[in-house]
């Protein structure tokens, strides 16, 4: 099972605030930007599961009614591309062949797979948005996330 960073009362409260949550997302995301420029991979691998986490919680927000689908479209691009992020973290920081305990962030891919997939009924009504998420575990689940899906351009 996947260590999850976020404490659970933040991770609540991320989800009755989503939009707070989308610009801490963003914020993290630099943050972690800065530190692989850096050459300190631990932290940015820390902080790009912060991310992911923080854009699974945007996810599981409630939505509401007039929410445009754009909007959702990038949430859940945020969430596949934060997935990558922390697996290409993980491979460049060698945690997975190195550290025992760390075999788990290895599967944010399968993890964000599963996801992706429960949310499918939740867009049933919303072809656009559930073709995305169709793409998007296809992408993830090809094995080759260092290519970049014509849906991030």
């Amino acid at each position: 099972m996947r260590t999850q960073l976020l404490c659970p009362v933040y991770r609540k409260w991320l989800r009755l605030h989503p939009d707070h949550a989308r610009q801490a997302r963003q914020i993290l995301r630099k943050q972690a930007r800065d530190y692989q420029r850096n050459g300190d991979l631990q932290k940015a691998f820390t902080f790009n599961q912060l991310v992911w986490e923080v854009a699974q919680s945007v996810l599981l927000a409630l939505r509401p009614i007039d929410q445009h689908d754009s909007e959702s479209q990038k949430d859940l691009l945020f969430f596949a591309a934060s997935a990558i992020a922390v697996d290409r973290c993980a491979r460049a920081n060698s945690l997975v062949n190195t550290t025992p305990g760390h075999s788990a962030e290895h599967s944010v891919i399968q993890d964000t797979q599963q996801q992706l997939a429960a949310l499918m009924p939740l867009y049933a009504s919303e072809p656009r948005l559930l073709h995305i998420i169709e793409k998007l575990m296809g992408w993830l689940r090809s094995g080759s996330p260092h290519l970049t899906p014509t849906l991030l351009h």
